[in-house]
């Protein structure tokens, strides 16, 4: 008998996370394999503890994150530093934050112009996904000028700061992030499972029934479509930062009114649907229940109790 073992069936990568003491919500340190980058994650009790560590003595970028309720979006603040051991001895942060990412190196090849390139390229990407996240940042990064070998080689270390942060379960980035940061090399592909569900949905303006906006939902993400129409009023529930985004969006030429409503004029990834179902009325939502399917009306929390065998989540 020959076996065919072919090298695809064991794609794969290794995440390593070492938990400081019992308690598995303490500090941890996150490494993945063939990858001399490092980074140190946990909740703000914990952040003493980990300027402690010896590998923040180096040069770092960094998230502070502030997670958001169900119809609301996360807020992030992206910094660098080239001590990071010595950065926020006084405790005074930017914002308040539920968690902490630190990413370094383990040897002393990530410099202080490195960090200032990944902070400026993780802060342009995440404001390119203003659907899903807010940043917090109320300046521009100033990045830095690197030769050309060098932005290869972060651009392959930032790949892998994404593969590490979806891999923990921050949903931030699209497929085209996750898979083509850096140039993929044979051995390091990535096979990406799609969701077997693929839905076309809609909801309504209040009161207003034929005044309707549209959602995509396929493999895991949501894409609120460009022409959707947007109440022009926002009440005083509307989450605290789906009102910045929608703020946002208006200053850039996202939304534009056109007579008594706004409408988008580019599609916009959300990692929820009830963030999304937010923008468009003008107030708090619960998106698996104000999104409907086109074809027959049916709750998007309903479509996808039945397709994944359990109710949605509220």
């Amino acid at each position: 008998m020959i076996i065919d073992i072919r090298s695809e069936d064991f794609v794969g990568r290794v995440v390593k996370i070492f938990i400081t003491g019992q308690d598995p919500r303490s500090l941890r340190t996150v490494e993945l394999d063939n990858w001399t980058g490092v980074a140190i994650t946990g909740q703000p009790e914990f952040f003493k503890k980990a300027l402690e560590a010896e590998v923040l003595s180096r040069s770092c970028v960094y998230l502070l994150i502030r997670s958001g309720a169900d119809d609301d979006l996360p807020e992030i603040y992206v910094g660098e530093s080239d001590d990071f051991s010595q950065r926020y001895t006084s405790g005074k942060f930017p914002i308040e934050f539920d968690t902490f990412l630190i990413f370094t190196s383990k040897d002393d090849n990530l410099t202080r112009a490195h960090v200032k390139w990944l902070e400026l390229r993780l802060w342009s990407i995440l404001r390119g996904n203003n659907g899903k996240v807010i940043v917090a940042n109320s300046n521009t990064p100033t990045g830095s000028n690197l030769p050309r070998a060098d932005i290869a080689t972060m651009q392959t270390y930032l790949g892998n700061m994404i593969y590490v942060l979806e891999a923990l379960g921050y949903d931030l980035f699209s497929i085209r992030e996750r898979t083509a940061v850096s140039p993929a090399k044979p051995s390091d592909i990535v096979v990406m499972e799609t969701l077997d569900v693929s839905l076309n949905l809609f909801a309504t303006l209040p009161k207003r029934p034929d005044d309707r906006a549209f959602l995509r939902y396929a493999e895991g993400a949501y894409t609120l479509a460009a022409g959707s129409k947007i109440n022009l009023r926002a009440t005083d529930s509307l989450p605290s930062n789906v009102r910045k985004l929608r703020d946002q969006l208006i200053q850039d030429g996202g939304l534009v009114q056109r007579g008594d409503h706004m409408e988008l004029t580019r599609d916009i990834l959300f990692s929820k649907p009830s963030p999304a179902s937010a923008l468009v009325k003008g107030r708090s939502s619960t998106g698996y229940i104000d999104w409907a399917r086109e074809t027959d009306g049916v709750p998007l929390g309903v479509v996808l109790g039945i397709a994944a065998g359990a109710a949605p989540p509220d």
